[in-house]
């Protein structure tokens, strides 16, 4: 068996998948906004970097934040389940096949090491007096130092143990921040060789301890079945993805919440997707984590402008993408059997969001009030509320469009 054709066969399958949902992806309205909001969160930052003086701690700031993608280096194996049955036996002879995986990852996680860099080069300029050419080595430096990581990763993959996988993350999170902070600060060279050398023996030390370790098939499947996962989520967001898996969690913490749905037959709906959104990791998740990211934009921020376009935004995205919980049930045909009205359905789900981004508002609002004025409040939730308006007359045609494909 060639192991070099299999990853081309492999990377080609990705590729073409990539290529069937980025189409759709590039030519949707999320994307617009998002560059809109970036746009305009890069205009504030300019300005922002403007007004540091050289007493800010950039070298820290910098090093603890590009610090996370440093460490953080999954290996992209793209192995399928099926492998864990036919590619076992011959697991000795794919070491061809996972240099190619490791070397794949490391030109992925370089773009995004690229963009971390490019964000923070005006105030490593501006604090640091940095200049243009420092951006071209400090990048070959991190590009060198993800390779070293990407190599301990894939060496502690091997170990079970999940304490040896946090305790590798913590300590490699360590190194790199110290690395990154004699980087930026302009400190020694020679304590920056000794970084280098210490993760270098860490390397050397993992490789050594699992010579005689195989592979975990089982969890490197999982872990590749997760990223896939995770891409098609997205996706999902712009077209219909079959080969979604979802699985729902019972969360009784919530109980409370769902229990304020009464059993009612007009609430049948309401029911049915209030109890998906809690109990989906991916809806559930979605929310929080967009609001706690929309949180600590607005904490940051203290004038109006800026915390209306972040409130603005967050509620936005937000919207948008709940939409997609309408599909959740849209290819069973139980749910067909109620006794109820079909504009329940739709006018159950409209209900959802607007609690779901109610909840929001309220928040963006009390930073708002917290710190800048009542005014700021006011017109977070204005602008907010303009927005769910749109989002309303959106998903109103989303409706339209679906009732249409199927009559």
């Amino acid at each position: 068996m060639n192991s070099s054709v299999l990853w081309k066969e492999r990377f080609g399958i990705f590729v073409q998948e990539l290529q069937k949902y980025l189409r759709y992806i590039f030519n949707g309205h999320l994307l617009f906004v998002l560059i809109i909001g970036l746009g305009g969160l890069a205009y504030y930052y300019s300005e922002w970097v403007k007004s540091l003086d050289e007493g800010f701690p950039a070298a820290l700031l910098l090093s603890i934040i590009i610090a996370f993608p440093l460490t953080n280096s999954p290996v992209h194996t793209l192995l399928k389940e099926p492998d864990m049955f036919f590619l076992l036996p011959v697991e000795t002879r794919l070491q061809p096949y996972f240099k190619k995986s490791i070397n794949f990852s490391l030109v992925l996680q370089s773009y995004i090491l690229l963009l971390f860099l490019a964000a923070g080069m005006p105030m490593y300029a501006a604090v640091e007096k940095g200049s243009f050419s420092d951006f071209f080595w400090i990048l070959i430096l991190l590009i060198v130092v993800k390779y070293v990581n990407l190599r301990i990763k894939w060496s502690v993959l091997k170990f079970e143990e999940r304490s040896t996988h946090l305790m590798d993350s913590l300590i490699r999170y360590c190194i790199n921040g110290a690395l990154l902070y004699v980087t930026f600060s302009k400190g020694s060279l020679l304590f920056m060789a000794i970084v280098l050398m210490i993760l270098t023996a860490i390397w050397l030390y993992y490789e050594n301890a699992v010579k005689s370790k195989r592979l975990r098939w089982e969890h490197l499947i999982s872990l590749e079945s997760k990223r896939m996962m995770a891409f098609y989520r997205f996706a999902n967001l712009f077209t219909d993805v079959p080969k979604l898996k979802q699985k729902p969690a019972r969360r009784k913490w919530m109980d409370p919440i769902l229990k304020m749905v009464s059993y009612k037959q007009k609430n049948a709906y309401m029911y049915l997707y209030v109890r998906t959104f809690a109990r989906s990791s991916d809806f559930l998740g979605l929310v929080a984590r967009l609001t706690v990211i929309g949180l600590l934009i607005e904490l940051s921020l203290d004038t109006l402008l800026p915390q209306m376009i972040t409130a603005g935004l967050i509620v936005y995205l937000t919207g948008i993408q709940l939409m997609a919980i309408r599909k959740q049930h849209e290819n069973l045909i139980w749910h067909d059997l109620y006794p109820v009205a079909e504009t329940v359905k739709d006018a159950s789900i409209l209900k959802l969001l607007n609690a779901v981004m109610a909840v929001q508002i309220v928040i963006f609002a009390a930073i708002g009030l917290i710190t800048n004025s009542a005014i700021a409040a006011i017109a977070i939730v204005a602008v907010s509320l303009a927005v769910v308006l749109l989002l309303q007359g959106t998903y109103r045609k989303l409706v339209k469009v679906s009732k249409a494909k199927w009559d």
